[in-house]
């Protein structure tokens, strides 16, 4: 897969889900469902990854890597562009045009040293993402806000500010 163009991601109640959508540099489609138990497993996975960041891996106190995670965050989201409509004239669709519901999730190192999200159903072809600090930032805050739109009873802007730099050596995944 190319690297990431665009996420939309939005709740749709009557699937009691989040649908997530993503384009690539090379107009290829993605379409995954998301259900609460999910998003409960995947966001410590998210916290994780945003904890080994080089720059907040150097910070010594709890505090000051909060303040950095915050900081990144925030700026992040200014570099938001939520302007533009998502583009859904894909050239391909390589896992097919229904979204596909996510089972399983994992966080890795590539050997260039970006961190890889691997998005899966329970059975079946996924995707691995590269992610970028801008793009983990971006993804993190899409999560939180389309989260905060649901009824489901789940903060995650919170959680960011408090579990976020509970980090973990261990190659991480949920099934």
């Amino acid at each position: 897969m190319s690297g990431i163009s665009q996420i939309q991601m939005s709740f749709v109640p009557l699937e009691d889900r989040i649908l997530m959508r993503m384009s690539t540099l090379t107009a290829e489609g993605f379409q995954f469902w998301l259900t609460r138990r999910y998003v409960k497993l995947l966001w410590p996975l998210l916290l994780n990854m945003l904890a080994k960041d080089s720059l907040v891996l150097l910070q010594q106190s709890e505090d000051a890597k909060k303040e950095i995670i915050s900081f990144q965050q925030e700026e992040a989201a200014r570099n938001m562009d939520f302007s533009q409509s998502f583009e859904d004239n894909f050239d391909s669709m390589p896992l097919g045009d229904k979204p596909i519901l996510l089972a399983k999730a994992g966080a890795k190192t590539s050997p260039e040293g970006a961190q890889v999200l691997s998005l899966h159903p329970e059975a079946g072809q996924g995707i691995d993402i590269a992610l970028n600090q801008q793009l983990m930032h971006s993804l993190c805050k899409l999560l939180q806000d389309t989260v905060a739109k649901t009824d489901w009873d789940i903060d995650l802007a919170r959680s960011l500010r408090t579990d976020v730099t509970q980090v973990s050596q261990q190659p991480a995944s949920i099934n």
